[in-house]
């Protein structure tokens, strides 16, 4: 995984796992570490993003929540934007504040909500507004 490559164990060819079509590739975190921050931080992950750059036209970075520790902040740093994804009905709006506000300057692209329940969003209600007031015509006609 990334750890094993971060710590010189590995090549970028040993961690990645590619998908059977070819079009879907995927590195794992690998062995749990003590110091995952500082190879993070190093210039081998540097040299892995260069390098994969030129093969593939996306690579997304997956990082913890970015208030418990401070990778997301040093992967930010290594990518050309920012999506900032919150839990709905979870993440506290003023943590969530907090944290996105250390990305103002990290070209932030943007914001997911994940973990949505169909009944909890508004336009759910219009949705179900809407079909009883037709079905409400209907029985009228």
């Amino acid at each position: 995984g990334l750890t094993d490559y971060l710590r010189g164990d590995a090549d970028e060819f040993q961690v990645t796992q590619v998908e059977k079509d070819g079009n879907l590739c995927f590195i794992p975190g690998g062995t749990e570490v003590s110091n995952p921050s500082e190879l993070l931080h190093s210039d081998r992950m540097r040299q892995l993003l260069e390098r994969m750059s030129l093969i593939f036209d996306w690579i997304i970075l997956d990082s913890p929540p970015a208030l418990a520790v401070h990778d997301a902040s040093i992967l930010s740093d290594m990518c050309d934007g920012v999506l900032f994804v919150v839990r709905a009905g979870s993440t506290d709006f003023e943590m969530a504040t907090k944290a996105t506000s250390e990305f103002r300057e990290k070209n932030m692209l943007g914001v997911v909500l994940n973990r949505v329940d169909k009944s909890d969003y508004y336009g759910g209600y219009y949705y179900e507004y809407g079909s009883q007031q037709d079905g409400e015509h209907k029985t009228k006609s």
